[in-house]
């Protein structure tokens, strides 16, 4: 089993238990992480949608839009709706990491302690997209990395591609920008630009002969990425 088949397991069920699934994860601690993340969120949801609603709250809610003349006042669904998005709002802001560029610098540490796999099929790319609910319009070309992962606490696609002799990690995130954000540290430099699925980070090394055009490597991977509806 390798770390999408282990990811692909764990999303469909937190829960399962599996011979191989074990075997994989005592080997592997960024699966093992992912594991506790699913398993932390599934745990909060599932505590959520079980807090009971107080004794007499529907019957004041009802009796307080009776007594409202204005025919527009929201109706019943709307004010609990709002209150259990408030709800789990506060359990799932328990689970925040720090800033998204820092979350994309702890999985670039992932791929430096870990041998990836090799060429990746562009089944396996089409899966790992359909995910965070992406297509491939046009071959991602050389890709050596595919896999799900957590990024800002939302599931992501990411990839490591190679163009010539440059190597670059790709992510496809959910979470919405409307602005070019460059980031960097002293290993790597990266670009995160919006996407029809969310955002789309490139990441390249940092170099000293060659600074390649992010934003331009960006825009390319990117228009070979679509947005669907699941």
């Amino acid at each position: 089993m390798n770390c999408l088949e282990f990811r692909q397991l764990k999303l469909s069920d937190p829960y399962c238990i599996s011979e191989e699934a074990d075997l994989h994860q005592s080997g592997c601690s960024n699966c093992s992480k992912f594991e506790r993340e699913i398993r932390g969120l599934d745990d909060s949801i599932r505590s959520a949608l079980t807090v009971a609603v107080p004794e007499g709250f529907a019957a004041k809610v009802l009796l307080n839009q009776s007594l409202q003349s204005h025919p527009r006042r929201p109706k019943r669904w709307y004010w609990l709706s709002l209150a259990a998005s408030f709800l789990l709002a506060v359990i799932l802001y328990q689970f925040l990491p720090g800033t998204l560029e820092e979350d994309i610098f702890s999985h670039m540490e992932y791929e430096q302690v870990h041998d990836l796999p090799g060429d990746i099929s562009e089944e396996e790319v089409r899966k790992v997209l359909y995910a965070v609910r992406g297509d491939v319009d046009s071959t991602l070309g050389k890709v050596t990395f595919a896999s799900i992962c957590f990024v800002n606490n939302q599931l992501a696609a990411h990839f490591v591609v190679e163009d010539g002799d440059e190597r670059y990690t790709l992510m496809i995130i959910p979470k919405e920008i409307d602005h070019q954000l460059p980031f960097q540290n002293d290993r790597w430099r990266g670009l995160i630009i919006p996407h029809a699925t969310g955002s789309l980070a490139i990441i390249a090394g940092v170099q000293s002969e060659f600074t390649p055009d992010l934003l331009r490597v960006a825009e390319r991977y990117g228009d070979s990425i679509k947005r669907i509806t699941i």
